[in-house]
């Protein structure tokens, strides 16, 4: 019996093989923004420091995806593509 999270991958990876016109991989992308949207608003509500370091961190690796995806997986890069490297 395979392992879960290892079907996963196995599955994302066959995703992304079939992916002729790229539907999957901007979906991909699309949830990551999703993501990054999303961990920005609880960072900003968040009153506890040690509840926001946990955010900052998760809201770094997003940002790294979304560079890869973008450079990797998709021909147009979107609009917070430029945004979020400014802000570093």
């Amino acid at each position: 019996m395979i392992n879960p999270k290892k079907k996963q991958i196995t599955d994302l990876g066959k995703s992304l093989e079939t992916d002729v016109h790229g539907r999957y991989r901007t979906t991909l992308r699309d949830r990551v923004i999703a993501l990054r949207r999303e961990t920005e608003q609880k960072i900003k509500r968040e009153e506890k420091l040690e509840a926001i370091k946990p955010l900052e961190a998760m809201m770094r690796a997003l940002m790294i995806a979304d560079r890869i995806l973008d450079t990797l997986l998709v021909s147009v890069t979107h609009e917070m593509n430029g945004q979020s490297r400014a802000i570093e």
